[in-house]
């Protein structure tokens, strides 16, 4: 396999004068498409390359003119003539763009034409040399679009904790209208004043969550810096249920255990937020006509450690699951929420290069799923 830069040389006179060893190079080439033009554009010869690039076997393709590989906007605009016309005038001209296969597909290609000359310095035809840039065009966009994306993040949570905190100064000096217009309010003794000063307080409560809940949106997409130590899931499953005793007390919730890994490293915080909030929605979506049971296991399945939190609940259509993790989307409104802890689950995870899957069917159960990346 000869270089690429001797790739662009390898298209000069010694090829039509007789170089047996070179035509055999080139021709044999299967990273470049090379081949020769007489002066009018009509294809002469086809190597190997030209034929797994473009498609076309030699039989098929020589004697045409090689504007068949040009899609119809550079025909119209006359672009292969060009192309020939600027490589007389230049000796050599060199270019970016899409071609057609014969199949149809386009393709990127770096194109260099360069025109040949015999030794009595007669114009006798070009060299033409494609390569298919198409992947590396797509990882450019890739990462020119990441890059976007990373910086849109960047934004969205740089408004967001400016907005939470912005708002926090007049939500506190509401709290402390509404507390000075209730004391007013009782010695009016007025049902009617005293329902909608409650309702106001409500309303504020519910702006406090929300603030709140967009600030733990923000945290969790931070993760530079963050503690990671092997913890415990005995452990971190204890502390998790102690936080919901009441919760687990009121609905008779019974838990199984099947532990076969022990521990994972992680963020104790951000593991604690992730079992609070399967276990609580265990436990507020559960069905009325049978007793909540609730299985949490641990194990290992390829690269990762699985944690699955399984429930007997009222279970998720097949649309349902499909919308899940979306922000702000609940689909029981019979229960408090605000929906928001998958989608702060699944950006916690997801952020650690891991991920979470739900299995559910109506009126029998979910489980959930979380992999965490095994180091």
């Amino acid at each position: 396999m000869i270089e690429e830069e001797d790739a662009f040389k390898h298209s000069g006179p010694l090829w039509l004068e007789g170089d047996s060893i070179n035509k055999l190079i080139i021709e044999s080439v299967k990273d470049y498409a090379i081949f020769m033009l007489d002066t009018d554009g009509r294809i002469l010869t086809w190597n190997i390359g030209a034929e797994r690039i473009k498609g076309y076997q030699a039989k098929e393709i020589i004697g045409k003119h090689f504007s068949v590989f040009y899609p119809p906007e550079a025909l119209a605009d006359q672009y292969p003539q060009y192309e020939l016309r600027k490589a007389k005038q230049e000796g050599r001209f060199e270019d970016e763009g899409w071609r057609v296969r014969k199949d149809g597909s386009t393709f990127w290609a770096n194109v260099v034409i360069t025109a040949i000359y015999n030794t009595d310095t007669q114009h006798i035809g070009f060299s033409k040399v494609t390569r298919d840039l198409t992947e590396k065009l797509r990882n450019e966009e890739l990462m020119k679009k990441n890059k976007e994306l990373h910086k849109i993040n960047i934004d969205l949570d740089n408004f967001i904790y400016t907005a939470s905190h912005d708002l926090k100064a007049p939500i506190v000096n509401l709290e402390g209208l509404l507390s000075r217009l209730s004391k007013k309010l009782i010695l009016i003794e007025s049902s009617a004043e005293m329902e909608i000063l409650e309702m106001m307080k409500t309303s504020i409560l519910n702006l406090k969550k929300t603030i709140a809940n967009l600030v733990e949106i923000t945290k969790s997409q931070q993760n530079t810096g963050e503690a990671i130590e092997a913890i415990s899931f005995s452990e971190i499953i204890d502390h998790a249920k102690e936080d919901i005793d009441l919760l687990i007390v009121e609905s008779d919730a019974q838990f199984r255990e099947e532990l076969m890994v022990k521990e994972v490293l992680f963020n104790r915080a951000y593991l604690k937020s992730i079992l609070h909030n399967l276990l609580t929605n265990a436990i507020k979506y559960r069905s009325p006509s049978r007793d909540l049971q609730i299985t949490i296991r641990t194990y290992r399945e390829a690269s990762y450690i699985v944690l699955s939190v399984k429930d007997n609940g009222l279970g998720l259509s097949k649309t349902q699951q499909s919308n899940l993790f979306s922000l702000f989307r609940r689909f029981h409104t019979h229960v408090e929420g605000s929906g928001i802890g998958l989608y702060l689950v699944k950006r916690i995870i997801e952020n650690r290069q891991g991920r979470i899957e739900i299995e559910s069917e109506i009126n029998k159960g979910s489980e959930f799923k979380i992999f965490f990346v095994s180091e």
